[in-house]
């Protein structure tokens, strides 16, 4: 979207959640195109949850924010600090949707946003 690393251009990008509790998570990542950008952010998540007529509770959305540090492999390397956030659609017990929105802040700001459908082991 805007930069000049990997966060901000058409890359290849791996993600993962690690749910620490119920409401914070850790969501590694690595933007690659022909540099890489590791995103390292803690989040608060938010579930959005929904009742069936037999009373159990479904979550239908998770929408999250939170921070951390984002790591160029460009020109020279940098650290920078990250925002985040998003919002998970579970899809099915196996598959979840995603799109997230990442700003690091390094020499420049850069901006890219992130889409993916995600795979529960």
């Amino acid at each position: 979207m805007s930069g000049d690393t990997a966060l901000s251009e058409n890359a290849f990008t791996v993600f993962s959640k690690i749910g620490l509790t119920k409401n914070f998570s850790f969501r590694p990542a690595v933007a690659v195109s022909d540099k890489a950008v590791f995103l390292l952010p803690v989040t608060i998540d938010f579930p959005v949850e929904s009742f069936t007529e037999l009373g159990e509770s479904k979550i239908i959305a998770v929408p999250y924010i939170g921070g951390g540090a984002a790591i160029s492999t460009s020109e020279g390397n940098s650290v920078g600090f990250l925002l985040t956030g998003g919002v998970d659609v579970p899809l099915s017990r196996e598959f979840t949707a995603t799109a997230g929105l990442n700003v690091g802040f390094f020499d420049q700001t850069d901006v890219g946003l992130v889409l993916g459908i995600g795979y529960h082991f």
